[in-house]
């Protein structure tokens, strides 16, 4: 697993870091349509993965710290309680692959169910981690997650599940529709032509 470390700068957040959401690009209903296919979190083995999080707190003696299984902090608490769920998945074989995939897996549905994102597959990812996407739309605008690659960093001790929920939770107030952004053009435009 550590090898894939050198793919990630690690990146401190700290609620003192937290800025608006940013806009990275703009793109068509045809465009998103042709290159991203929803997809149904249920038919990814999501009930196999969370049997995979039971067995592993009932594996170990260990009690979960939140009522939901795949809650963030759940999901926190066995990678660094126990030997961690990484090492009890080699103990069935698993590979690194699946193992990050279980955790992607989990870690969306907790997202869909709790935010409204939706779980996309991409046929035209820009890195080699992010051929599932987890979107959130507030009407037009857009907040992007890549849920295997994010499992990878969490794995890696770069990040955490909690952490990452806190800042989605600051992050969707904030994040401009579609109209927003369109009048802030207009008006940059504006400004532009008076000066």
């Amino acid at each position: 697993m550590n090898f894939f470390k050198k793919i990630f700068s690690s990146r401190k957040h700290t609620p003192h870091n937290e800025s608006p959401a940013s806009i990275s690009g703009v793109y068509s209903t045809e465009y998103f349509d042709k290159r991203y296919t929803e997809q149904n979190i249920y038919e990814m083995s999501f009930d196999d993965s969370i049997k995979m999080i039971e067995s592993y707190y009932i594996d170990n003696h260990i009690s979960q710290k939140h009522t939901i299984i795949n809650h963030p902090v759940n999901l926190d608490q066995i990678i660094h309680e126990g030997p961690g769920f990484h090492a009890y998945c080699q103990n069935f074989q698993m590979a690194d692959s699946m193992v990050i995939l279980n955790l992607a897996i989990v870690f969306s549905q907790y997202l869909i169910k709790n935010f409204d994102f939706i779980l996309y597959k991409d046929s035209e990812p820009e890195y080699p981690l992010r051929g599932l996407t987890l979107k959130y739309n507030n009407n037009g605008g857009v907040l992007s997650l890549y849920p295997f690659e994010y499992s990878l960093k969490v794995l890696n001790n770069e990040a955490t599940f909690q952490s990452l929920v806190e800042r989605i939770e600051s992050q969707i107030p904030m994040i401009p529709s579609s109209e927003d952004v369109l009048n802030n053009l207009k008006e940059l435009r504006q400004n532009l032509k008076e000066s």
